[in-house]
């Protein structure tokens, strides 16, 4: 492992997330385990030679084109409970500032968001690590790559319709405004209530507040779960305490928590906010999405 990785978030996290066929898929550094696996997902790539000359046509080439982007680069895969390596994404470091981006996915699962969040989690790994540029280049022709690109923040440094185009990813102007903490920018005034409450308590709240879920607390101002609307939808929910309805064991964050892990966790768990807590469970605040947007437009 490169030592500029030790400390990174994505390196050291597997990140797991739903594509669109409904199908739990990992993102996890390459190791020494998976190395066979991401070679056997290139073999059996068809057809080959299909995107930029790539994957070689000969197997042995292929082997050795795979060995080579093991050993150069800073490689992802994401991973299927069935079917093994489904997907790589790799930086190649040109320097300490710059490096380029390759990413890949098996054609049965092409479509499904498998790319979309290997390229989210190389660029958080790319700006953790350091790097201020991250270049690539594409087929024109190839626009659904192009759109994915287009959609984590990367730019044309050359436009047309033909042939293989230039593009860029400008980590500086970013890095400075993902490494907020969450404290900074979480909103505290939160409307939570006590598991003890009637779920008609909560319902009223919910219509009246017109919010789609809120922390349940008990007496202590602990948070045990979140409670949505979903939650109250069978009509025999109504009669029951809001403790025997909510959702435990939710996703939380600490105030520390940087900007760029509450973005990863909010994308690739399809979540609207995030519990912030303090190591004792106390609710402080809560982080969602209109308060990251609040704070880009303040910022950027």
């Amino acid at each position: 492992m490169d030592p500029r990785n030790e400390d990174s978030a994505i390196y050291n996290l597997p990140q797991a997330f739903i594509n669109k066929k409904g199908e739990p898929i990992l993102i996890a550094a390459l190791d020494e385990k998976r190395c066979q696996r991401l070679i056997e997902m290139y073999l059996a790539y068809q057809p080959r030679n299909s995107f930029q000359g790539l994957p070689p046509i000969k197997d042995e080439a292929c082997v050795k084109w795979v060995q080579h982007m093991i050993r150069n680069g800073i490689n992802l895969v994401a991973l299927s409970f069935g079917e093994g390596v489904v997907g790589h994404a790799a930086l190649f470091p040109v320097d300490d500032r710059v490096c380029e981006y390759l990413v890949v996915v098996s054609p049965p699962l092409q479509n499904t968001g498998i790319g979309t969040e290997l390229t989210r989690c190389a660029v958080q790994l790319a700006c953790e690590i350091g790097f201020e540029t991250i270049r690539l280049s594409v087929e024109a022709t190839n626009v659904k790559a192009r759109r994915v690109y287009k959609k984590c923040g990367f730019e044309y440094l050359t436009k047309g319709h033909v042939g293989e185009l230039e593009m860029v990813l400008d980590l500086k102007r970013y890095r400075e405004a993902l490494s907020v903490t969450v404290e900074s920018i979480m909103n505290r005034e939160v409307l939570a209530i006590r598991e003890e409450e009637s779920c008609r308590t909560a319902l009223d709240i919910f219509l009246e507040r017109g919010i789609a879920s809120m922390p349940v607390v008990d007496a202590e101002q602990r948070l045990v779960g979140m409670l949505s609307k979903t939650d109250l939808m069978p009509p025999a929910s109504l009669d029951k305490k809001v403790g025997d309805v909510l959702t435990r064991g939710v996703l939380t964050v600490p105030p520390t928590c940087r900007l760029e892990r509450v973005i990863r966790i909010l994308q690739s768990k399809r979540l609207r906010c995030l519990p912030v807590v303090g190591p004792d469970m106390k609710l402080i605040g809560v982080v969602g999405r209109r308060d990251i947007l609040a704070y880009y437009r303040a910022k950027l």
